[in-house]
């Protein structure tokens, strides 16, 4: 169990638990707190790693249980999208789930309801990896959160101008990435970021 957890930050899943110790022995080292439970599949060893966002890669470890996370081929394996990408990239994104993927297809089965599930197909440029999961590009973050209606102009100016100053993408990048959603990029996100900077003024 703990060769498999030193690969995933600490943290191991039932099923992987299951497919490499006896019955019952993962609750004999949570009885003795060698363990702790991070969701209700997924646990971390106290004495492993410490993943920077836990109940997020608990959810990710989650939607393949079996299969190691250095294993897994993205963006088939669920790729950390909006809200959830723009706060693994360290700029919070206001409203929406802690806990959100892009999925090539709805997950079957009993879902957890704090999870929001988007299915669309990634290409290769809308994704890369941060803290060991794959991730929508900031500028495929920025883009899935102006598609969802949760923030307006303003917000989206703000995560924008935390994307740019913390060193994670240029401009021209962030504008390029809104096509084809918007009809003139450049103007759109020029306009978000004025706006953001007229409220913050």
């Amino acid at each position: 169990m703990a060769d498999v957890a030193d690969g995933q930050f600490g943290y191991l899943t039932h099923a992987q638990s299951a497919a490499v110790t006896p019955p019952g022995d993962l609750q004999q080292l949570s009885a003795a707190g060698l363990v702790e439970a991070v969701s209700a599949t997924v646990v971390r060893f106290r004495a492993g790693g410490r993943h920077p966002t836990p109940r997020l890669y608990a959810a990710w470890l989650a939607l393949d249980p079996t299969t190691p996370g250095w294993e897994r081929v993205a963006p088939q394996c669920g790729v950390v999208s909006h809200s959830a990408a723009a706060r693994l990239w360290g700029v919070g994104a206001g409203p929406g789930p802690e806990v959100e993927f892009t999925v090539p297809r709805h997950p079957a089965g009993p879902l957890p309801p704090e999870v929001q599930f988007h299915v669309g197909a990634l290409t290769a440029h809308q994704w890369t990896e941060r803290h060991g999961m794959p991730v929508t590009t900031p500028a495929q973050t920025l883009r899935d959160l102006a598609a969802t209606g949760r923030l307006d102009g303003a917000d989206l100016g703000r995560v924008a101008w935390a994307l740019m100053s913390a060193g994670q993408v240029s401009e021209e990048a962030l504008a390029a990435g809104l096509a084809p959603d918007h009809p003139d990029p450049s103007a759109t996100l020029r306009h978000w970021l004025d706006a953001a900077d007229h409220l913050d003024g």
